[in-house]
């Protein structure tokens, strides 16, 4: 588990390098980010979950820290757009995309 969890941490920081780079060249300003931000915030709700399930049944107590986190990241989900929101924002570029 620690080491799946691990390499979607370097594959999110990979995304955002690459989008931060894109956005900044005007290159891609509307699918990259809405593409990092659904992964990565698909990601960290991933982590969160399993560090709960590695801490067991110490990982729903509220003395453990990984359960603030896991809470704390639902709020992330929202943020700025949901998952399905960035979902819609990155169909709509692609088939604007094929369509031109």
């Amino acid at each position: 588990m620690l080491a799946d969890l691990q390499t979607g941490v370097f594959a999110g920081r990979a995304m955002v390098r690459e989008t931060a780079r894109a956005y900044v060249s005007g290159e891609d300003r509307r699918i990259a980010p809405s593409a990092t931000k659904l992964f990565c915030t698909e990601m960290v709700g991933t982590v969160a979950g399993l560090a709960v399930q590695v801490h067991g049944g110490a990982g729903h107590m509220r003395e453990i820290p990984v359960e603030r986190i896991y809470r704390d990241v639902r709020l992330l989900r929202l943020y700025e757009g949901t998952s399905e929101i960035q979902r819609l924002i990155i169909g709509g570029g692609l088939v604007r995309a094929a369509s031109a």
